[in-house]
């Protein structure tokens, strides 16, 4: 998953292009896009689509100060059911309507949630510059937001990224103060003094990345042990060095939160992206036309098909009608004339072949003679034909044999066997000739 994050100050656009997959990260291209006169946060947004590739999600990370904050305790952990009950835990504590508010929340630990909220018509705002230059964001957040993500940093400390003072308890973003034009160090000095004098504990060190990077001078003014983080070896890859890794540490940890699906999102009510909705919409109604056109032209090839089937049909009965008028002229119409011209064709064949059997037993029997005393069996099967009978002697069975000897393409005499009263019994077999009659 590509994922493009943009981060707007007020005289910077600062750009990273991230790669996430579970295996592996890669660092696509990053810029920093200074902001003038000359050239509008519109025109630096122009210039990044114009460089752009592929199709990343998009994160917008608004300046801090846009947002608010306030720390909350409830009796669960479900996020879906906290975001639920916030309007209502909110509506007592702050001015603002919620109707007009943006809301998110973050988890703190043990029952504590960090409740964060934006004016909607700041974030409408903050959307058209970058809708007009041709990248519209599709999760709008801030960095401080992210830090939990942040590699090379310990689980407990203070963070400065040049915009935001935050604290980090457990891993967990429990408190930021953004700097509006950036802090200095007597700032951050004075909050930390701030937050220890209210009751709150302070973290045992403060880290700085990004352009907070410029307080290493003062840090001798600062109340806590001041870091500045090396890349991890596991990154080492990924950032050419230890400041590359400093200008780009709050952007990856970006990338990551909205990878892991832990970023707040911002975007959503009236204000969520749709363009993603409207180009799935008409890629979806593409898909209907088209399926619409492969079901309306099969539904037409097969009405081609069945009303030539149809025709064929109907050509055919008429050839059948008009056969079965020229065969039976003086009959009236069958009920199914196919079936009455097969029954008249089977008992012509039926009487051919009897006729035809008929006249070969007739010369078989004009052969006998008066030296064939009988014959009691005769089989014509085909063009094989079986004969049993008695004879006066078996001179008269020879003679028998050579009469019909014309009729046959060859024939074997059976076994004579002579009887008490002098007479033979006898058997022949043959195969009439073709065309035998």
């Amino acid at each position: 998953m590509d994922y493009l994050i943009l981060q707007a100050e007020e005289k910077r656009l600062t750009v990273a292009h991230f790669s996430m997959s579970r295996r592996a990260t890669e660092l696509i291209g990053a810029a920093s896009i200074e902001l003038d006169e000359e050239r509008t946060l519109t025109d630096a947004v122009r210039h990044v689509a114009e460089k752009m590739t592929g199709s990343p999600r998009v994160v917008l990370c608004l300046p801090p100060e846009l947002f608010a904050q306030r720390s909350v305790t409830l009796p669960f952990s479900d996020l879906r059911k906290v975001r639920e009950v916030l309007p209502a835990q909110l509506q007592g504590d702050i001015v603002l309507s919620v109707e007009d508010l943006v809301l998110e929340v973050l988890p703190a630990g043990e029952g504590n949630f960090l409740a964060l909220w934006a004016r909607k018509s700041d974030i409408s705002a903050a959307i058209e510059p970058f809708r007009e230059g041709g990248i519209e964001p599709h999760i709008i957040s801030a960095l401080p937001f992210a830090l939990a993500e942040l590699p090379g940093v310990p689980r407990d400390c203070a963070i400065y990224d040049g915009t935001a003072l935050s604290f980090l308890k457990g891993g967990r973003l429990t408190y930021f103060r953004a700097f509006a034009g950036g802090g200095t160090a007597p700032a951050i000095a004075a909050t930390l003094s701030a937050v220890e004098l209210s009751g709150g504990a302070l973290p045992p060190l403060l880290c700085l990345i990004g352009a907070g990077g410029a307080e290493r001078a003062e840090e001798a003014t600062l109340p806590l042990p001041v870091e500045t983080p090396e890349v991890p070896p596991e990154l080492g890859r990924l950032f050419i060095n230890d400041e590359t890794f400093r200008q780009l540490a709050g952007l990856y940890a970006v990338a990551r939160a909205g990878f892991a699906g832990t970023l707040p999102d911002f975007r959503k009510g009236e204000l969520a992206w749709t363009a993603g909705d409207a180009k799935l919409r008409r890629k979806l109604l593409l898909t209907g036309i088209l399926a619409t056109a492969v079901i309306v032209l099969l539904f037409v090839s097969k009405g081609l098909q069945y009303r030539a089937s149809v025709a064929g049909i109907a050509s055919l009965n008429k050839s059948i009608t008009t056969i079965y008028r020229e065969v039976f002229p003086t009959r009236t119409k069958a009920v199914d004339e196919v079936a009455e011209i097969k029954a008249e064709i089977k008992k012509l064949s039926g009487v051919e072949s009897s006729s035809n059997h008929l006249d070969i037993l007739k010369k078989v029997v004009e052969a006998k003679g008066n030296s064939i005393n009988g014959l009691y069996e005769a089989e014509l099967e085909g063009r094989n034909l079986r004969i049993k009978g008695d004879a006066r002697s078996a001179q008269a069975v020879n003679e028998f044999k050579a009469a019909i000897a014309p009729l046959l393409s060859s024939s074997e005499l059976g076994e004579v066997k002579s009887r008490p009263d002098g007479m033979v019994g006898f058997s022949l077999t043959g195969t009439l000739k073709e065309g035998s009659k």
